[in-house]
């Protein structure tokens, strides 16, 4: 009886250990997206080359989760686990030392080397210690504590890059994933399930990882280098080309990355499937909802976490009901119920307008955190329940894939819509200042043809840096008149008015964007209808077809 309690204690402390390892993978991600904005400003970079900064982790998590998944069987989770966390801590500290914006992409490559080796790993390894009847649970209460991160990271995060800089948002993973490596080293299990000494699979992991940043790269510099230019259709040649051929050479490598057959299963193809797409919805949405927030709102980085907080805290409070409930019901209803949250929540963000208050931010975030907790924790337990256990390993590397894939198409894509609509509407903005300007009877001739010359200058360069910035001081390239004069008053009021046409014109940009975010979400949903009707359904049934198998042989061998 003592050591089923010992037993029963020690699994909830190694669902607290590898989850303090997540806490800090995911801390670092919502506290980089509240940065956005002061990085943008202080290594001089826009909006498509900030971009880099989450998409080169979200590439590299996508590159080589199936990789870790598939060490984690053969080298032995605890041992990937840990490797993994003291990569990543000390990825953290180089990216807070990171001279200019091309250093932070680099060493956020790094970074994701350990993320894809903790995050993987870490479900599997919770999976291990709980049984069956509670992995729902567990896969909630393993979600919530994320969730916690999550509601703690744009909090943090503000403060850091308010009160100190943003450098920090880096460096406060130096003393978690000390105490993490600490608790790890106690407490995780070690587990190796699958044979020792099989090769790692670099080819597929070339080819997926090539293939995906073809097509990233091609979307996110659609705008810039032309859709129909040979950079941007070569790319996309590519990246089709590369998955194909990586399909093929799965199923006849010796020791594949990832066994392609596991896509026969149906609820776990859906559950994946349904990720990649409340993914796309999501990485790319609170990206630009930061940016909105801060440029367009004018609010500070503190003030603009504050109004995000309410998503992860939603989050954070509803999962464990929603985990108790996949077991009771299965994961099919609030799998479905999240993905239309997650696609009304985008929704109602692409409303938001120039004026919007603070309230307005609060209750549309928490729709979609409502959609977070409903899909995200459901889904992965759908699809690690729906495998036999050998395939634990491998099986979570996959899902996590799935999932940073779609934040890196969401990312890419929002991006791409976004730098062609601001550039549109900053087009338009210019105009109406344009006519605005000429329509006022007080203003010289030459002046006008000045101040329309400064305002046509700064809407041609609009797509390749932060446009919103220009909001603060529409005519900062015109002319200025002398101070304490009646022109340079009547300018200070011109500069208003056409700082508010500019203004309405940037917020309705991200219009669109959220359009797509929605529209993405929605796409999950067929998908969420077709995951199983309980946990584990087709598990159960692999392991009764293999005991009938084995059955079935000795009654022949004995006859």
């Amino acid at each position: 009886m003592n050591a089923v309690a010992e037993s029963d204690r020690r699994k909830w402390w190694v669902l607290a250990a590898v989850s303090l390892g997540m806490f800090m993978a995911l801390l670092d991600a919502t506290i980089v997206n509240i940065a956005v904005p002061k990085i943008m400003q202080d290594l001089n970079a826009g909006v498509t080359k900030v971009s880099w900064v989450l998409n080169a982790y979200n590439l590299g998590l996508a590159a080589l989760f199936l990789t870790a998944g598939r060490l984690a069987d053969r080298l032995g989770q605890k041992r990937v686990f840990i490797g993994g966390l003291v990569l990543f801590t000390l990825f953290s500290l180089a990216c807070g030392l990171a001279p200019n914006i091309g250093s932070l992409i680099g060493f956020r490559v790094g970074q994701a080397i350990g993320g894809a080796a903790m995050a993987p790993v870490s479900l599997s390894i919770m999976l291990g210690v709980f049984p069956q009847r509670q992995h729902g649970l567990a896969v909630g209460i393993w979600g919530a504590l994320g969730a916690v991160a999550a509601a703690l990271g744009p909090t943090l995060g503000g403060v850091l890059v308010q009160y100190a800089q943003w450098h920090w948002i880096f460096f406060i993973n130096v003393p978690i994933g000390a105490i993490a490596f600490g608790l790890a080293v106690w407490l995780v299990p070690e587990r190796r399930r699958a044979e020792a000494g099989s090769s790692l699979d670099l080819p597929a992991v070339m080819l997926s990882a090539t293939g995906l940043f073809c097509l990233t790269l091609a979307l996110i510099q659609g705008n810039t280098w032309g859709w129909s230019s040979g950079a941007v259709i070569g790319l996309l040649i590519a990246s089709v080309v590369c998955y194909p051929v990586f399909m093929a050479w799965e199923l006849r490598a010796r020791s594949p990355m990832f066994d392609v057959r596991l896509m026969r299963i149906r609820s776990f193809t859906a559950a994946n499937t349904a990720m990649l797409f409340i993914g796309t919805s999501m990485g790319g949405a609170v990206f630009l909802l930061v940016i909105f927030l801060v440029d367009v709102l004018g609010y500070t980085e503190l003030k603009a976490a504050v109004a995000i907080t309410p998503m992860p805290v939603t989050a954070l409070l509803i999962s464990p009901f929603v985990g108790r409930l996949t077991d009771r019901v299965g994961p099919r209803v609030p799998a479905s119920i999240g993905a239309l949250f997650f696609a009304g929540g985008m929704l109602a963000l692409s409303q938001m307008g120039a004026t919007s208050s603070a309230w307005d931010a609060t209750w549309r975030v928490v729709l979609v955190g409502i959609g977070i907790a409903f899909s995200m924790p459901v889904l992965s337990a759908a699809a690690m329940g729906s495998l036999p256990p050998q395939s634990s390993g491998v099986g979570s590397g996959a899902l996590a894939t799935f999932r940073q894939i779609g934040f890196v198409l969401g990312v890419a894509v929002l991006v791409s819509i976004f730098t062609h609509t601001v550039a549109t509407e900053v087009t338009a903005a210019t105009r109406q200042a344009v006519t605005y300007v000429n329509a006022q009877p007080t203003i010289p001739a030459p002046a006008k043809a000045q101040i329309a010359a400064a305002l046509q200058q700064n809407a041609k360069s609009a797509g390749s840096g932060n446009p919103a910035q220009r909001l603060s001081d529409p005519l900062a390239n015109a002319p200025k008149a002398a101070a304490g004069s009646p022109q340079a008053a009547a300018q200070q009021t011109l500069g208003k008015t056409i700082g508010v046409i500019y203004k309405d014109h940037v917020a309705q940009a991200f219009h669109w964007p959220y359009y797509a975010a929605a529209f993405a979400a929605l796409l999950a949903l067929p998908f969420t209808l077709l995951t199983g009707r309980r946990l584990g359904e087709h598990a159960g049934h692999e392991e009764q077809s293999r005991r009938q198998r084995r059955e079935a042989a000795d009654v022949a061998g004995g006859s």
